[in-house]
C-alpha cells in the first residue's frame, strides 16, 4: 500500500481526501499545514506522493515545496498541489517550483486518484 501526505488547513477537505485515497487502498498521513506537513515527512520517508493545499497559514505550499525540494531525500517526491487558486500566475509558480500537477478545487474524485496513481507510476 503506498503511503499518501496530505497537506491541508482546511479539517474536512483533509477528512474528504483521505476517504477517498482510502476506498482506492492508499495509506494517507495527514497534516494541517506546512509545518506539520514537514514533520510528517520525516516521521514517514516511505511517503510516495504529497496531495498539497496551496494557501495554508504557518507555512503555505510553497512554502513547504521550497523547503521539501532542498532535501534530496524528499526532491523526487511527486506533489499535486490542490488549490482554490487557479490563477495561470500561481499555476506557474508552482510549476517552477516543482509541483507534479496543479490540482483545482474542486474536483473530482477520479481526477485525484488518477493523478495520484499516474505520478507512482512515473516515480517507480
Amino acid at each position: 500500500m503506498k503511503k499518501i501526505l496530505v497537506v491541508d488547513d482546511d479539517e474536512l477537505n483533509r477528512k474528504i481526501i483521505a476517504d477517498m485515497l482510502e476506498e482506492h487502498h492508499f495509506t494517507v498521513v495527514a497534516a494541517e499545514d506546512g509545518v506539520e506537513g514537514m514533520k510528517r515527512l520525516q516521521e514517514n520517508p516511505d511517503v510516495a506522493v504529497i496531495l498539497l493545499d496551496r494557501m495554508m497559514p504557518n507555512m503555505n505550499g510553497m512554502e513547504f515545496m521550497e523547503q521539501m525540494r532542498k532535501n534530496p531525500k524528499w526532491a523526487r517526491i511527486p506533489v499535486i498541489m490542490q488549490t482554490a487558486a487557479n490563477h495561470p500566475k500561481h499555476m506557474m509558480e508552482g510549476n517552477k517550483a516543482g509541483v507534479y500537477y496543479y490540482l483545482t478545487k474542486p474536483f473530482e474524485e477520479d481526477m485525484m486518484i488518477m493523478l495520484v496513481k499516474t505520478a507512482i507510476q512515473e516515480t517507480m
